[in-house]
């Protein structure tokens, strides 16, 4: 048994070596798909478009800016269930 700097055994170095290549734990797509990046761009317009309109003291386009936070909220799971969600390996 040979002590390596990491603190494992060479034999345990070789078992986790050959361990089974599963790219879906590697890669699991949490969110890269067309539905969650649409989503994640309107409710950054939104925000940004809310702090512009709050700064400038425009109350009625705050909230409309909220609604528009909402309404990002509310597309990512239907674009998803539409068919632009992560699709299976």
């Amino acid at each position: 048994m040979n002590a390596r700097s990491n603190g494992i055994s060479d034999d345990h170095a070789a078992q986790l070596h050959v361990a089974d290549y599963d790219p879906a734990f590697v890669d699991p797509g949490h969110g890269n798909s067309k539905a969650a990046w649409a989503s994640v761009v309107v409710m950054l317009v939104a925000v940004l478009f809310g702090t512009l309109f709050f700064f400038l003291d425009l109350p009625m386009l705050v909230w409309a800016s909220a609604g528009l936070l909402v309404i990002g909220a509310v597309l990512w799971p239907i674009l998803a269930r539409a068919g632009l969600g992560v699709q299976d390996h």
